[in-house]
């Protein structure tokens, strides 16, 4: 079944330190099922990579791996739907950031359930009847 990939557990496939047995579920599913991202993933990533390697948790090389090996992956890529009022509202209604909202967002337009470790965006899912890949 497709599912919607949140940024968090894309980066836990490449950094060692965040990986989690969930994420490596993901990845399993994700060789073999089709997944969808909005369009703001790769920006989202690549900085999720830019942090660690600025707070030394991953090295220049490192980085420059991880950020290979996203690189090659193969999502369904979606603009967004949403205007910023919309998404200022999403985002408030379930108390997210705009990033994470836009992530539900898709979620909900697709019917789809999200792969997440994000933990305010794992709180939103059931209150937004959306499932938990």
């Amino acid at each position: 079944m497709a599912f919607v990939l949140d940024a968090s557990v894309a980066a836990a496939w490449v950094v060692p330190s965040q990986a989690t047995e969930y994420g490596r579920r993901i990845r399993l599913r994700a060789r073999r099922e089709p997944f969808h991202v909005p369009e703001l993933f790769a920006a989202e990533v690549a900085n999720v990579l830019v942090t660690l390697e600025r707070r030394a948790i991953l090295s220049a090389d490192g980085a420059a791996a991880a950020a290979e090996v996203l690189g090659r992956l193969n999502p369904i890529v979606h603009g967004s739907t949403l205007g910023v009022p919309e998404l200022r509202s999403l985002a408030k209604r379930h108390d997210l950031s705009a990033y994470d909202a836009t992530y539900l967002a898709l979620a909900l337009e697709l019917r789809m359930p999200i792969a997440c470790g994000d933990r305010p965006l794992r709180r939103a899912l059931a209150r937004a009847g959306v499932k938990l890949a």
